[in-house]
């Protein structure tokens, strides 16, 4: 009878322990998703400090062009424009088929982005794939690699 209760407990705690992993998995998951949308709103509305919050200090990013970046290039795209610039400035963002894959104290995000840009009075739409890699450390989720690749929508004949 003994036997039997152990073997029911150990069975028991093993199955508690499954819905532990599960749950942290969801909430990092959760967690990753929510920074991601923090970002791309800190970059829009031209919080540096934010965004200084969400990247690793050896962050590197490849955009859709092929351009590599780091945290300090990221910060200096993010802060305001001058008052006379032509640059084109993210206006919104939208993501959408966001999957994130756990693995430990990293993640893997991908998404497409719908990315609205206004530039002397000229709206334009880019979409891309992307693909961010994020590292916990001291229980918050940093950014540590971006890469972007276009979607080229086929020509209409």
């Amino acid at each position: 009878m003994r036997k039997l209760l152990i073997t029911i407990g150990c069975i028991a705690l093993a199955g508690c322990c499954g819905v532990v992993f599960a749950l942290s998995e969801e909430s990092a998951t959760a967690a990753v998703t929510m920074q991601e949308k923090a970002w791309s709103d800190a970059v829009i509305h031209h919080d540096t400090a934010k965004v200084a919050a969400i990247l690793a200090d050896d962050f590197v990013g490849i955009d859709g062009r092929g351009f590599v970046s780091d945290k300090a290039a990221e910060l200096k795209e993010a802060a305001p424009p001058q008052a006379n610039s032509t640059d084109p400035q993210l206006a919104k963002e939208e993501l959408s088929d966001i999957k994130v894959r756990i693995y430990g104290d990293t993640a893997v995000l991908t998404a497409i982005n719908t990315a609205h840009f206004s530039a002397a009075g000229k709206e334009s739409v880019i979409k891309y794939r992307r693909t961010t890699v994020w590292v916990r450390k001291s229980n918050a989720w940093r950014c540590v690699s971006f890469h972007g690749s276009r979607i080229l929508e086929p020509t209409k004949s």
